[in-house]
């Protein structure tokens, strides 16, 4: 039964909320030049250009007031009167008439500078010329008024009015950057708020609360290592534990999941694996390898089955592009036995790995039947541990088929790649079909956010080990350059106990 998950719940997980905010950025930007164009066009086709002239007054007392500074403050307190005098109608009135004009077609604005005693005045009109006139016409008849008002003040003009030379700023032409950076601000928004309500795991919390499985282990995030060389060829370094680049916790919790399947397998005696994923690049194939490396590394022997026969990969992860005569395919189709399969042992261990290199296409038959449960068969009596690699569920229904034929099923979730709804469809369809599903992995989980962590250190403030540390004399790592030894073949599946390479 699927777990509640509410439309308004979220998860924060740092890695995830700027990997989008990356991703997006080009919504952001766009989101900024739709803000620029919104303004060109207002500005070419809404905006009317508007003209200022302005002029600076000085109010003064007529009567001697003892003191410098009572005379001051009650100039300065005139000229604020004056800021609501010069707006009256009676004044616009006045200065049409004055110049012959109908109505007052400006806008008048003032104001006093600070606590002194200045008036700045100010008129806007739709022309330079006008613009000015009515400033000018201001001035001339403001005396009718203001000594209806303050029959003791004085007003002079310390700075005249001069015709404007360019149309005023707009409010819109100001802001424009505020404007810009404003709409790139709610883009961004958008993108995080998005990125909260996105369904999917994006953390162990996460996948406890939606999720109806146990989780079976956790994969943290490991960043490949590559050389300059294979940078500049664009090459990809597969993530083994095996590798000398492997950090500590990398190949820890591999150790973990290990540990759990071998438990498993001691108590119930579950030897097939199935590891399988809902979407592509989730890991899966890294998983499948990684833990049977682990298990062969403690004596165990493992034989891993490329069953991805639409894409296989493991060839790619092992970094083997040899010649091979047979694809573990042809074996499927019974073309050639199981006995004359040459499986290729990795290094010196029981771990025994089966490739495909071709795509095959038609995939149902090769399943189904006796011969492929024989196979199986063979391979539990001969081996501890049969791990099955299968192709994604959302590409074809493989892997829910080969779940039947197998003890359990591991499930690869990579953090915030599929939604929550289709992993839960998943397990349901593979639990339907007969499938047991033993849990799921949860995989490129990032460490929480931390200040320490940032700056190179763990949670306790501590420095973590070199990644380097494969190369101490005492590590089982080796490097990747020398990942296959030489395969072997037989006629019967019996020589898969020996240890001999040929």
């Amino acid at each position: 039964m699927k777990k509640n998950s509410s439309w308004l719940s979220f998860t924060f997980e740092w890695n995830s909320l700027i990997k989008d905010l990356f991703r997006c950025s080009w919504a952001i930007v766009l989101a900024a030049i739709i803000a620029w164009m919104g303004i060109h066009v207002y500005e070419k086709s809404v905006y009317t250009p508007s003209y200022v002239s302005s002029a600076v007054l000085v109010v003064r007392s007529k009567v001697g007031i003892s003191g410098a500074y009572s005379n001051l403050t009650a100039s300065a307190e005139m000229a604020n009167i004056f800021t609501n005098v010069f707006k009256q109608n009676t004044m616009k009135k006045l200065a049409a008439e004055n110049l012959g004009l109908d109505s007052f077609d400006g806008t008048i604005t003032t104001s006093v500078s600070g606590d002194t005693n200045m008036l700045n005045i100010s008129v806007k009109a739709d022309e330079p010329e006008l613009a000015f006139k009515l400033l000018t016409s201001i001035l001339e008849v403001y005396p009718k008024v203001s000594d209806n008002v303050f029959t003791d003040a004085v007003i002079n003009v310390i700075s005249e009015p001069k015709m404007p030379s360019s149309p005023a700023k707009s409010a819109v032409k100001t802001y424009r950057k505020h404007i810009i950076l404003i709409a790139a601000l709610l883009e961004a928004a958008m993108v995080v708020l998005l990125s909260l309500l996105r369904e999917t795991v994006k953390e162990e919390k996460g996948f406890e609360n939606k999720i109806d499985s146990k989780l079976l282990g956790v994969i943290s995030h490991e960043r490949p290592h590559l050389s300059f060389k294979e940078i500049l060829q664009k090459k990809k370094r597969a993530l083994l534990i095996n590798d000398a680049y492997s950090s500590l916790k990398f190949t820890e919790d591999y150790q973990k999941l290990a540990t759990k399947l071998e438990n498993i397998n001691r108590h119930s005696d579950k030897k097939i694996i199935t590891v399988t994923s809902i979407a592509e690049n989730e890991g899966k194939s890294t998983v499948a390898v990684n833990l049977a490396l682990a298990l062969s590394n403690r004596g165990y022997k493992v034989a891993l089955l490329d069953l991805d026969v639409h894409k296989p990969s493991l060839y790619k992860i092992f970094d083997f592009y040899d010649e091979i005569k047979n694809d573990f395919a042809d074996v499927l189709s019974s073309r050639i036995g199981l006995g004359n399969f040459r499986f290729f042992r990795y290094k010196k261990s029981d771990l025994l790995v089966a490739f495909n290199k071709k795509s095959h296409t038609s995939s149902a038959e090769l399943f189904k039947g006796h011969y492929f449960e024989d196979c199986l068969s063979t391979l539990r009596e001969q081996m501890d541990f049969v791990i099955l690699d299968t192709p994604p569920t959302s590409v074809t229904a493989d892997a829910i088929t080969l779940a039947t034929y197998s003890d359990l099923t591991l499930l690869v979730i990579k953090t915030d790649c599929v939604p929550v709804r289709d992993i839960n469809d998943t397990i349901l369809s593979i639990t339907d079909a007969g499938g047991y599903i033993e849990g799921c992995i949860l995989n490129n989980v990032y460490k929480p956010f931390t200040l320490f962590g940032q700056m190179g250190a763990d949670d306790r403030g501590s420095y973590g080990y070199s990644s380097y540390y494969g190369y101490s004399k005492y590590s089982n790592h080796s490097p990747l350059n020398d990942v296959l030894d030489d395969g072997f073949s037989s006629d019967s599946l019996d020589s898969l106990n020996s240890n001999e390479e040929d």
